[in-house]
């Protein structure tokens, strides 16, 4: 009986209570929430989205693993047949065009809404094409062209098969295809237009080019063909018929680009190049270096040099590639030096579409976009080359940094650190000094500290990224500090032509990298030219001027027409040649991959390290 009173009371407390908390404080503290449930169509949708998201920003083979595990959960779902069609794609871009076409004709079978089916067609003449069936191609491709397309879709269609006849060497089919291309080029791929447009006036002959211009008289893309007419007979030396098919270009084309290109071809005049470098100011003597170096480059060419002075600020530098960009006639920019000028002027080179080579050392320039370059040898390529020598060749595992606080120096430690995580050796310590000091001594007994008796020093390699006084100051204080039997690292600092004495013995066996040595048979001419033209010998300063206008050079000998997204696109096609025996190519980031040499002073002067 009592039993059931004490059930009876318990009931009515928790009643009581139960009615009472809400009022005072909120439920949860008796009655959890609970998380709402995810419904099956948003978890479809959530994993489909996962998937759509990884093939925008084109990681592939991440997408196509998503969108395989969204059909094996959702064979039915409402995105499956936009799953699979993206699946039939990436299998061709990842390399298996077989297992592309598969897909593409599985889709195809279970007959898809008219969208889907249509642009899976297209990819079944594309897998055919990749192939190289060429006839099952153009029957697909050739079927599309019959009906009604989206106007995307359409000039992908005609673009490929623009694509088929140039490589089954049909130029005239090549052509009446890309002028239906041309069409809808507003809803199309205008770098792949581009592309055809040049590869077909490169590979037609002159006697294709001839009957094409009669065939088709009015076409925009018919001036590209006459241009090339002209240069072909500039390059054969008849006069008659490069004036005859000049006379046809601007009869019939008077304001387009190939026009404008003719008459600086025809009048000689001198393609215009802007240059940002500090001039004045305390950073004036690298850029008077960097000045003759370039105009070394240009002298005797077509290319104008015009100078302007930029101190390292963002602003000022952005102003001056937005006055240069306004003006036509300038197909590019060289510049600038300073890290932040160079931030500055990539972003408003940009956005002008106007091609940028800077001459930084910063990281990231050219995240800006594809119309910036950078061709300078930077801290990270540095470190790289060092760390890979002593640690791979020499054996050596343990490091220490002693660097000046400058942005200089900064940049040198981090980047060391960074690359030496990379090639697992370990940076024991890194000390700081004041950039303009020569007592290096409570610097160095931070260093020493680390160090045991017992065991001698902690590390086994010293770098110092200064220019050659400091680096000499600091080396010639390590062994009163305690610090022996150090190898010294430097930068390209200390690859100076005219090394002091004193300077040079503390230096002795200092290891470091440049892309410019003195001592290679391959600059001997520019060595010679520079002398005579400045009675002194140059310095890496002097080389990268030179350099990146040869760059340049090169890049304009084969842009007839000189517009600014076609020397973009030369620049970045770029390859290694005897004339530039330092620079490799322009990577995907469109960073200048430099042959570095490896250096070291022995006997009072700069060498190639053994």
């Amino acid at each position: 009986m009592r039993s059931r009173q004490r059930e009876v009371i318990c009931g009515i407390f928790l009643l009581f209570l139960g009615l009472w908390l809400p009022g005072c404080g909120p439920a949860s503290y008796i009655f959890p929430p609970t998380t709402p449930a995810v419904s099956p169509r948003e978890a479809e949708e959530d994993l489909f989205q996962q998937a759509e998201e990884s093939y925008r920003r084109q990681v592939f083979r991440q997408a196509r693993t998503q969108y395989g595990t969204y059909l094996q959960r959702y064979p039915q779902g409402r995105h499956a047949p936009l799953a699979r069609l993206r699946a039939a794609e990436l299998a061709g871009l990842l390399g298996d065009w077989h297992d592309s076409l598969k897909r593409y004709q599985a889709l195809l079978s279970r007959e898809p809404q008219p969208d889907i089916a249509l642009k899976a067609r297209y990819g079944v003449g594309r897998a055919y094409f990749k192939l190289g069936q060429y006839q099952q191609a153009s029957q697909v491709l050739e079927s599309l062209t019959a009906g009604e397309l989206p106007p995307g879709l359409r000039f992908s269609t005609q673009a490929l098969l623009t694509e088929m006849s140039l490589k089954q060497g049909r130029v005239d089919q090549a052509f009446a295809r890309l002028r239906l291309a041309a069409q809808d080029l507003h809803s199309g791929d205008k770098e792949w237009f581009d592309d055809l447009k040049t590869r077909l006036v490169e590979q037609a002959t002159p006697q294709e080019l001839e009957s094409l211009v009669a065939l088709y008289r009015d076409t925009p893309l018919t001036a590209p063909l006459l241009l090339r007419l002209v240069n072909l007979a500039q390059k054969a030396g008849n006069a008659e018929e490069m004036e005859k098919w000049a006379s046809t270009l601007k009869e019939r084309f008077p304001e387009s680009p190939e026009a404008a290109g003719l008459e600086r071809l025809l009048r000689g005049q001198k393609v215009l190049a802007g240059v940002l470098l500090p001039l004045t100011g305390d950073f004036s003597i690298p850029g008077r270096r960097v000045k003759q170096g370039m105009e070394l480059a240009a002298k005797g060419t077509a290319l104008e040099l015009s100078f302007q002075d930029t101190p390292n600020n963002p602003e000022t530098a952005a102003q001056q590639v937005r006055e240069l960009a306004k003006d036509p006639g300038v197909l590019a920019i060289l510049g600038p030096l300073g890290s932040a000028a160079s931030q500055g002027a990539a972003q408003a080179a940009q956005e002008a579409q106007t091609p940028l080579i800077a001459l930084s050392q910063k990281e990231g320039i050219t995240r800006a976009g594809d119309f910036v370059f950078q061709a300078f040898l930077t801290a990270r390529q540095q470190v790289r080359a060092l760390l890979r020598r002593t640690s791979e060749q020499m054996g050596l595992k343990r490091y220490a940094v002693l660097y000046p606080d400058s942005a200089y120096g900064q940049t040198f430690m981090q980047q060391f650190l960074e690359e030496a995580s990379v090639q697992g050796v370990e940076v024991v310590e890194q000390t700081a000094y004041a950039p303009a000091t020569r007592d290096f001594g409570p610097a160095l007994a931070t260093l020493k500290a680390v160090s045991r008796p017992e065991q001698g020093s902690a590390f086994e390699a010293l770098f110092i990224p200064d220019d050659a006084a400091a680096a000499a100051a600091a080396a010639g204080q390590l062994e009163g500090a305690g610090l022996k039997n150090l190898q010294l690292l430097g930068t390209n600092l200390l690859n100076t032509p005219d090394l002091p004495q004193a300077e040079a013995r503390a230096l002795e066996g200092a290891l470091f990298t440049d892309a410019f040595f003195a001592g290679d048979p391959g600059v001997r001419d520019f060595m010679a030219a520079y002398r005579q033209q400045y009675g002194a010998d140059p310095d890496y300063l002097a080389a990268q001027g030179y350099g990146v206008v040869k760059l340049l050079l090169k890049a304009l000998a084969g842009d007839p027409s000189r517009q600014r997204a076609d020397l973009s696109r030369k620049l970045a096609g770029l390859k290694e040649s005897p004339d530039l025996p330092w620079f490799k190519r322009f990577n995907a980031d469109r960073e200048a991959e430099l042959a570095l040499y490896l250096l070291t002073i022995k006997n009072g002067a700069v060498q190639m390290a053994p």
